[in-house]
């Protein structure tokens, strides 16, 4: 197994337009100044970017179409991706999309991957220089739920004798803000009734959703949360959007470790 790297983003809760505002607030502008940071310090040294969900809100045609405007999306693709992306000096880059529980998977199969047929949830898996990305849907509503099919899928991709990583927008531990962790699935021991015999292959699990970066682990599982591209939360037990710099994830896999940095981006 060769080393690579990529990068994770996540949950941006694009407008209708680029100049569209929230709250005073320019999610597109936001996501601009990620893009243009990965371009300029890390897009030599990794292979792609997975965005782990959240792409608009809400969840409308006409915000999908501004996002692949924006995006710079021009070639078809089928599931799982990549889809190519042009934006902030990325050209024709690798980019893989796991829906968040903002975004409708029949939109987003449309505009991001308009050879495919639209599923149910977007449980997928691909091998990248020895290494199995395993994408699994916690579903399109705030509260995750760990559906039956997700559960078959995760168990049966889990039995390759590989290394894998585990994407997924919602969170899979409590991380000690009552509001956010009312999200987390009511069967979520289910999810670690699946992994946990398999944690010797996980290399760690990458999720979204809260807008809160942590590292955190799981009986010797990693898991890595991670801000959002547009507001990022306080993790206190009422909803609290706070001022603070958007981040992007750098993921290094090397000699079966997986090891990461936080970049903080100025805007």
């Amino acid at each position: 197994m060769s080393g690579f790297s990529f990068v994770q983003i996540t949950d941006h809760h694009l407008l209708e337009s680029e100049d569209a505002m929230r709250d005073g607030f320019s999610p597109a502008y936001s996501l601009r100044m990620v893009m243009r940071h990965i371009s300029e310090h890390v897009a030599s040294k990794i292979d792609f970017i997975v965005s782990t969900g959240d792409l608009v809100e809400p969840e409308l045609e006409t915000h999908y179409q501004s996002a692949a405007k924006l995006l710079g999306v021009n070639s078809s693709a089928t599931l799982p991706g990549p889809q190519h992306i042009n934006i902030e000096g990325l050209k024709d880059f690798p980019f893989y999309f796991l829906p968040g529980n903002h975004d409708d998977r029949a939109l987003v199969t449309k505009y991001f991957f308009p050879e495919s047929q639209s599923p149910k949830l977007y449980n997928f898996s691909f091998e990248h220089k020895g290494v199995q990305f395993v994408f699994m849907d916690w579903g399109p509503r705030s509260k995750a739920h760990f559906f039956p099919e997700t559960r078959e899928f995760l168990a049966n991709v889990l039995k390759a004798e590989m290394p894998s990583v585990i994407v997924c927008h919602q969170h899979v531990k409590r991380i000690g803000s009552r509001w956010l962790d009312a999200f987390l699935a009511e069967n979520l021991n289910g999810f670690w009734d699946v992994v946990l015999p398999r944690q010797d292959n996980v290399l760690g699990i990458l999720c979204g959703h809260v807008h809160i970066t942590y590292e955190d682990e799981y009986r010797g599982v990693p898991i890595y949360g991670l801000s959002s591209t547009a507001f990022p939360f306080a993790k206190v037990d009422e909803p609290l959007v706070i001022l603070a710099p958007p981040h992007y994830r750098y993921v290094r896999i090397e000699d079966g470790v997986m090891t990461t940095r936080i970049y903080k981006v100025p805007i």
